[in-house]
């Protein structure tokens, strides 16, 4: 699916409550990373810590030419404290530009590129943060949905 077909909005976000584990991620490895880090989310909930709501959320805090600071997170039902490296976190809030990605996560670039490109054209600046809302797992990735955000300047 080619970025020409993603709609991009500007939508308002608020702070959402997570679960996660924040990490150094080698660019081009956060497929091959983010399970050994959501498995602690899912230990802590297991052991009775935290009360996940289930779905994933990754949060792109910061990257570097090599390297991507990432929070790899769960939503939560209430709030926690820390346990061990899994801290108690918020989803970036404000303007947002936003699409959704349906299929398989290898092609999430082309979402990107389509809020990028959406940026360029309505002179709208990025303002750091990104993160991505996963939809629940499916064996057919047709049936995968990603929701894409980058928050914006004002």
């Amino acid at each position: 699916m080619p970025h020409t077909f993603y709609e991009v909005r500007e939508v308002n976000v608020t702070a959402r409550q997570v679960a996660g584990v924040r990490a150094q991620v080698r660019r081009g490895r956060v497929g091959q990373e983010f399970g050994r880090h959501l498995d602690q989310v899912y230990a802590a909930a297991k052991a009775g810590a935290v009360q996940l709501d289930g779905q994933n959320i990754f949060i792109y805090r910061s990257a570097t030419a090599d390297e991507l600071t990432v929070d790899f997170c769960v939503g939560v039902k209430a709030s926690f404290d820390a346990v061990g490296a899994v801290q108690p976190l918020e989803t970036p809030q404000g303007v947002a530009a936003v699409t959704t990605h349906v299929g398989d996560y290898g092609r999430l670039g082309e979402a990107v590129t389509a809020i990028h490109d959406w940026c360029r054209a309505n002179d709208r600046l990025r303002a750091g943060p990104s993160w991505e809302v996963y939809g629940h797992w499916d064996p057919d990735p047709a049936k995968l949905r990603t929701d894409v955000y980058y928050l914006l300047k004002p």
